[in-house]
């Protein structure tokens, strides 16, 4: 059964040392406060902070401190850099409907980092470009600010194939499915969140002519989708979450950050309310 198959594991990368990963996950953030529209709200820090420590400290193999930050952007996206780095699209919040969707992601990119998928990576491509580990990690770095510029710049610059370029390979992905979802349960969150997650992006982006940012860097096949669903099967189901502080920290950013009217949010609202009382009365 491919869903139980063993983790490729962590073997050690000779061309980038613990060191200079974190050396370059901190330079990568100095390159990203500058270029992105990096949310400073204390309060959604705060939550997401706390959301990635609860499922590191379920991890394996954490050998660095991690950063979780916010960018205001609507698409549906996350990324992970070198030392530890992880970057959430605010589209990402709003297109979750509970904690265990949003947490799916985060262990997803947890485990990319963990596994050491982009030090693999950049060492696999010095085996076969003429390029520095130096060089090749401003590429990556320039890939994750932006995807299709830094994808197309890695294609022209390198001759690399666009879904190498900061994929890290099939296996990768999967890998990153498998340990994620562990992690996801470990931590207390609904496993089958990540399939559902996976369905939701599949469906919303089956019939678009340019595919979002996160199917370039993290490609969504079929069968990953119905893998991730056969493997949160079979974990046993986990006791009712509370989605609260979730809730609340989504509503922030509909209300700070999203496009739509203060008319068009309390209608919103409303209808939400309106939803909830409707359950509520079929509860009891």
């Amino acid at each position: 059964d491919e869903s139980q198959l063993p983790d490729i594991g962590t073997a050690g990368v000779a061309a980038l040392s613990i060191d200079r990963e974190i050396s370059y996950g901190n330079s990568f953030m100095r390159f990203a406060r500058a270029q992105l529209p990096i949310i400073d709200d204390p309060v959604l820090n705060e939550y997401l902070t706390d959301l990635g420590q609860r499922l590191i400290s379920h991890a394996n193999n954490v050998r660095f401190p991690f950063t979780f930050f916010l960018i205001q952007d609507q698409t549906i996206n996350a990324a992970a850099f070198l030392g530890g780095k992880v970057k959430v699209h605010s589209g990402l919040f709003l297109n979750a409907d509970n904690e265990s969707e949003l947490a799916s992601v985060l262990a997803h990119e947890i485990s990319h980092v963990t596994q050491r998928h982009i030090a693999r990576y950049l060492e696999a491509q010095t085996r076969q470009t003429p390029m520095t580990i130096a060089g090749l990690v401003g590429a990556v770095a320039l890939a994750i600010i932006n995807p299709t510029a830094g994808i197309a710049a890695l294609q022209t610059t390198m001759g690399l194939q666009a879904q190498s370029a900061i994929n890290y390979t099939r296996d990768n992905e999967y890998e990153a499915d498998r340990i994620g979802m562990q992690l996801l349960y470990d931590a207390g969150f609904e496993p089958m969140g990540m399939a559902n997650f996976f369905q939701k992006l599949a469906a919303e982006y089956r019939y678009a002519t340019k595919p979002p940012e996160m199917l370039l860097t993290h490609p969504l096949p079929e069968t990953r989708i119905t893998e991730a669903r056969s493997r949160a099967a079979n974990f046993p189901r986990q006791s009712p979450h509370d989605d609260t502080e979730f809730l609340f920290a989504k509503a922030r950013i509909q209300v700070r950050f999203s496009q739509e009217t203060p008319d068009g949010m309390l209608s919103y609202f409303d209808r939400q309310l309106s939803r909830q009382g409707q359950r509520q009365d079929l509860l009891y």
